[in-house]
């Protein structure tokens, strides 16, 4: 399935295309992708600066923690059914530096955390800190060995 029939409910053709490229490079000019949508510089502008304050766009630098060799960890986890515990423990996790991601699921598990720390035994250290939690219930940790494919493309060098 591609972008187009995914997004084609909610964005026209030209949005869509201007989303598409500034995820391939997030630091291409307005006039370039004008030249590749078909609109003026000041027309994509407009555009990018739209889906950027509705909030369906948002340009972020991201570190390739394997790039630099610093180990990094998903955290799976299953909260106990007590909606305060549950907002401190989210809290937490927001306000904790080394966390980078929390999404919440439904199904199995409630959330899936992502951190990262400068050696291994630190990073377990910090893990077994998240997890030990008065709102967590249950929980998995994989530590993460390679990423192939994130934010839209092989962040390898080569494979």
């Amino acid at each position: 399935m591609s972008w187009e029939e995914v997004f084609r409910n909610y964005l026209d053709d030209k949005d869509i295309r201007i989303l598409k490229l500034l995820n391939q490079d997030a630091n291409i000019s307005d006039a370039k992708l004008g030249k590749l949508v078909g609109l003026s510089k000041t027309a994509v502008r407009l555009r990018r600066v739209k889906l950027q304050n509705s909030g369906i766009l948002k340009i972020v630098g991201v570190v390739v923690l394997q790039n630099l060799g610093i180990p990094y960890a998903d955290l799976l986890v299953k909260l106990k059914n007590d909606i305060v515990l549950r907002e401190q423990f989210i809290n937490k996790l927001i306000a904790n530096d080394l966390v980078y991601e929390v999404t919440e699921y439904m199904g199995d598990w409630d959330l899936l955390i992502r951190l990262f720390h400068n050696n291994i035994a630190k990073l377990k250290d910090e893990s077994l800190k998240i997890i030990s939690d008065k709102a967590v219930q249950d929980y998995r940790i994989s530590y993460v060995v390679k990423t192939y494919k994130a934010w839209g493309k092989s962040i390898l060098s080569s494979i």
